[in-house]
């Protein structure tokens, strides 16, 4: 039986499996395993939450090892830990353009044309992707459902 992450998971091609796989064969050897305690914030949809979880540099959605350039854990990474620890629903799918993830849904929130999950480390906006984006200890990771900013 799948895990739950897997079930939740959504589609995601079978060149970005393959290049994802290729890029994550194993964790860089920069990565520092370290566990952030961090804030995980839902808004702008219908569904909100806010809760503490911990998370660390990790594979999600089927096997891409997600991490920022010093091997430190992610935006995603915290929100797929809260995920697991309290029933988020999240879903993504593998962007070939970013190289990165793009969250699709949060509890049935769907992302669209007129609105995108945005992440925010400490209420800034990301600028990188959601697996390029370090966070650390006591941050607060927010993802809002938005129109984008034309």
């Amino acid at each position: 039986m799948p895990s739950a992450l897997a079930r939740k998971a959504a589609p995601v091609t079978a060149a970005g499996i393959a290049f994802a796989l290729a890029l994550a064969a194993a964790p860089p050897a920069a990565a520092t395993g370290t566990t952030a305690s961090v804030r995980v914030k839902v808004t702008g949809g219908a569904y909100t939450a806010s809760v503490g979880t911990g998370t660390v540099a990790r594979f999600v959605f089927g096997g891409f090892y997600c991490a920022a350039g010093d091997g430190s854990p992610t935006p995603l990474t915290a929100l797929v830990d809260a995920d697991e620890e309290f029933g988020f629903g999240v879903q993504a799918r593998w962007d070939a353009a970013t190289q990165d993830f793009v969250v699709t849904s949060i509890h049935g929130d769907v992302a669209d044309d007129s609105k995108k999950w945005t992440a925010y480390v400490n209420e800034k906006k990301i600028t990188t992707g959601p697996c390029g984006t370090a966070i650390k200890d006591n941050d607060k990771v927010r993802w809002t459902l938005e129109a984008p900013k034309k």
